[in-house]
């Protein structure tokens, strides 16, 4: 039987682990290489995984405490039950490490379920740890991934066009500060155009949840439309922007090069 409940968090998240039931990756690791003789009698402990911890660090992890004589004292039952990260393909994310969430589940018309996956080794959390809380940003960056995925697995049929996504519109609300505890994303797709394949547009709302409680409701508005389409676009529109920064600049050079009139002072 157990006789205490603990939560595993990355190390980036040590200030919350201080003073709670919580213990970081790298203390877990001690404890699994702790002579068992000087560890204390209390039982089992479960193990509760928390948020910073990508998927070769658990996989480390978990080998870790096969061999780890101290194996005993802790259950890790619920590390074999997490969800699995979404793929490059349903995230346009290259790097696993960035790659924020869950493979989406429908849970009915329109609406989907998905997993908050923070890994420490990931672009955002990089810099800007400001305290114990998620960083506000994360939430964002995992929503927008939400979107993508979401539309990804439910939404493109096998039509032969290569989809690229464009954001036109986002809003946030924070209503709470996030923790690294588990953290679920329910999107629900509010509006939708899909009569013209070359361009789907969608309209999401978000709610991330933690503890059952809403500590963030986002909305998104998205598109997926040609790749050939948006690249032709895209280089127009950049051609454009380096013919009007150049007439900028040359503009501001010659007021630079006009001779000061200097008025003599009386």
């Amino acid at each position: 039987m157990n006789s205490r409940i603990m939560l595993v968090v990355g190390d980036k998240f040590a200030s919350y682990a201080q003073g709670k039931d919580a213990i970081t990756v790298s203390q877990l690791r001690g404890l699994l290489s702790f002579p068992a003789q000087f560890l204390p009698g209390q039982g089992r402990i479960k193990l509760i995984p928390g948020q910073g911890m990508g998927d070769q660090c658990i996989a480390k992890l978990l080998g870790e405490a096969t061999h780890s004589p101290n194996r005993e004292h802790f259950d890790f039952s619920l590390w074999h039950q997490l969800p699995k990260r979404a793929s490059q393909a349903l995230t346009h994310k290259h790097r696993e490490e960035n790659r924020l969430i869950s493979e989406p589940r429908q849970l009915s018309e329109d609406v989907y379920e998905l997993h908050l996956m923070i890994d420490e080794e990931g672009e955002l959390m990089h810099d800007h740890q400001s305290g114990q809380h998620v960083q506000g940003m994360l939430l964002i960056e995992a929503v927008r991934q939400a979107t993508v995925a979401i539309t990804e697995s439910y939404y493109i049929q096998t039509t032969g066009i290569d989809y690229a996504f464009v954001l036109n519109d986002m809003s946030v609300k924070y209503n709470n500060f996030s923790f690294p505890v588990p953290a679920t994303i329910t999107c629900r797709v509010v509006d939708k155009s899909l009569d013209n394949p070359r361009r789907l547009s969608f309209s999401m709302e978000a709610d991330v949840v933690q503890c059952g409680a809403c500590v963030s409701s986002l909305t998104f508005a998205i598109a997926a439309m040609d790749k050939e389409r948006i690249h032709r676009q895209e280089n127009r529109q950049a051609q454009k922007a380096q013919q009007h920064h150049m007439q900028f600049f040359a503009a501001t050079e010659a007021e630079l090069d006009e001779p000061v009139s200097l008025t003599p002072i009386h």
